[in-house]
């Protein structure tokens, strides 16, 4: 069993965090997201504060701090479609960039770009490499402004 990632590793961790996200199933977490998973995210933090019934969600703190947290959060939101435009990669950790042009309601969208990272530990399991925690950050406000919640503020005397 590999210790550290390959480039193969790597592109498989990332392809399966996307896919816990475009096509979310509980299966599909379970399989590659670790028993002591955690997600931080103070974009989704802000996301919550500002439309969702679940806030406050304090800034600085897990947005998920389970497995279990994870699958009720994502499993209860539709699919987010986002492409992944570049995967690094080093022993344990894998970091995308990513951009989404489909996450709201508002036409016309604004993109929205993020950058991912995946801290990794080996599995004797199906997958190699399961994903223990997760640190994302994306361009909350243009997400806002795509769901409807803030509007383009006119900046001219």
């Amino acid at each position: 069993m590999p210790k550290c990632l390959t480039e193969d590793a790597a592109n498989r961790v990332a392809n399966n965090f996307r896919s816990t996200i475009t096509d979310y199933s509980n299966a599909t977490a379970a399989r590659v997201l670790s028993e002591n998973f955690h997600d931080y995210s103070d974009s989704v933090n802000e996301l919550i504060n500002n439309g969702c019934p679940n806030g406050p969600q304090p800034l600085g703190t897990a947005t998920f701090s389970s497995l279990a947290a994870f699958q009720a959060g994502q499993g209860s939101q539709p699919p987010i479609p986002f492409e992944i435009l570049k995967i690094w990669y080093n022993c344990d950790t894998v970091t995308m960039r990513w951009r989404s042009v489909a996450p709201g309601f508002v036409q016309p969208e604004e993109q929205v770009t993020g950058i991912i990272v995946l801290e990794t530990s080996c599995s004797s399991g199906e997958e190699p490499f399961l994903i223990d925690t997760v640190y994302s950050e994306f361009n909350s406000g243009a997400w806002l402004y795509d769901l409807g919640i803030f509007k383009p503020v006119n900046c001219t005397a």
